[in-house]
């Protein structure tokens, strides 16, 4: 496909502007005849003052028809232009009758509305035939005048239209570009987040564990403080891969570093695997669902099991990580179990974090936006398609389950690559719409079911 070469607006607007002062040689042709039957010096005076403020109005019209501020209208400067060219009639005579129409019928297209330009122009066109007739030119050297009008009066307003269309089309690009550019902030901050919240969890329950150990244990405390080093390092490789580039976590890393890190915390856990491969683009939703999950557990839950099971059928992929842990008291200091920030605080107007926090079973901060935790993997899950659930359950613990229906998964990821190969305004609108729309409807979900823990 060629590409499409951007348009310079600015060079644009300048090279328009030019042709528009370039319009007024065509008063050279009465000036010329006027000068030309030795007309008395007043009436040069007279002349030259009128072509004057003639031009001057035409370039000032011209000018702010041409500005970024294209709907608005200078009236005095249309009284103007009207004003001396009916003034500028009787000394120039037919030859100024036969060209200053095209200058008022452009200028009335310039700046008035339809109605309003419709009855100018025809008014325009019965004082050019007027003067014509009574300065003694024949019938058939005026009745194509009316027709010359006309045509120019609609040339010059579906320009006039087209002009106003390409500027809304300039702010809908610039718009779009805007929103693209709020988008990917985003994406990168819940990326950051998912990222290094599991790694950084497992650094913190290490270290703890290590300075438990030190005095009794010296060497097992070493090697704990080794393994925070290599987790360490994998986080700062993590970081280095996410903002050099989109990372799709495998689901197989995921696992099996939830299971190392939630064995170090004490927490058994039981993965069951999917009964075949499951596709690399749903994998990547229930890698990074893995890994929010684990997080919570190892960060609030207080659990001794943890199950983590994998379905797959035809039509869809799903992940259910059920633990049997028991949220804290709510006065326990630093220890939230999994009580959530809406049972906590109630909900205000702030923004979809203050309801859901951050993800982590931890209030959100006032003002912070809800691109992490919960939220953010709610953001993942309604973009595919899929559906989020979490909450207490009645007999004990915390369930978290993304089902993903995987045809409609490859279709929206097939309708996204097609958006962003055709960034026009409406394909970029609807495609934030639609995920807003199932962004806020998967968070608000994640919200009422976790607000309904102890």
């Amino acid at each position: 496909m060629t590409p499409v070469r951007e348009f310079d607006f600015a060079k644009g607007r300048t090279a328009a502007r030019a042709g528009a002062c370039a319009w007024l040689l065509l008063i050279g042709w009465p000036l010329w005849a006027f000068m030309e039957r030795g007309p008395e010096p007043l009436a040069v005076i007279a002349a030259l003052g009128g072509v004057a403020v003639f031009a001057a109005c035409w370039v000032a019209i011209m000018w702010r028809m041409l500005s970024s501020r294209a709907t608005t209208s200078n009236p005095w400067a249309v009284a103007g232009l009207a004003g001396s060219g009916l003034a500028l009639l009787p000394l120039f005579g037919p030859p100024w009758a036969y060209t200053s129409f095209v200058y008022a019928v452009s200028a009335f297209a310039a700046t008035l509305p339809t109605g309003a330009f419709a009855a100018a122009t025809a008014a325009t066109a019965a004082v050019e035939v007027t003067a014509l007739l009574v300065s003694g030119a024949p019938p058939a050297q005026v009745w194509w005048v009316p027709l010359v009008i006309a045509a120019q009066a609609g040339a010059v307003h579906s320009l006039r239209h087209m002009g106003l269309l390409v500027a809304r089309l300039d702010a809908a690009r610039a718009e779009v570009a805007r929103l693209a550019v709020e988008n990917e902030r985003l994406r990168f901050a819940r990326d950051l987040h998912d990222t290094l919240g599991h790694t950084l969890t497992s650094i913190t329950i290490r270290s703890q564990l290590a300075a438990r150990l030190a005095p009794a244990d010296p060497g097992r405390a070493a090697a704990e403080m080794t393994e925070v080093e290599g987790a360490a390092r994998r986080a700062l490789d993590e970081v280095r891969r996410t903002i050099t580039g989109y990372r799709a976590p495998s689901l197989s890393e995921e696992l099996e570093g939830a299971s190392r890190n939630l064995g170090v915390a004490g927490i058994e856990v039981t993965v069951s695997p999917a009964d075949g491969p499951i596709p690399a683009a749903a994998e990547a939703l229930l890698a990074w669902s893995v890994r929010e999950a684990a997080t919570n557990v190892l960060r609030h839950s207080r659990a001794r099991h943890c199950r983590i099971a994998l379905r797959l059928d035809e039509t869809s992929a799903a992940l259910e990580v059920v633990d049997d842990g028991h949220p804290a008291p709510a006065t326990a200091p630093g220890d939230h179990g999994h009580q959530t920030a809406a049972a906590r605080t109630p909900p205000g107007d702030d923004d979809l974090a203050t309801a859901v926090g951050d993800g982590d079973g931890v209030p959100a901060r006032r003002g912070a936006r809800a691109g992490s935790g919960l939220a953010g993997l709610a953001e993942r899950v309604g973009a595919a398609g899929g559906r989020l659930e979490a909450g207490p359950r009645p007999e004990g613990g915390y369930l978290l389950r993304v089902r993903v229906p995987l045809e409609a998964h490859q279709a929206d990821v097939a309708r996204v690559d097609t958006t962003q190969a055709n960034p026009t305004p409406t394909n970029a609108a609807q495609a934030n719409a639609a995920q807003a729309n199932a962004t806020q409807a998967n968070a608000t979900q994640a919200n009422a079911t976790r607000a309904g823990g102890p």
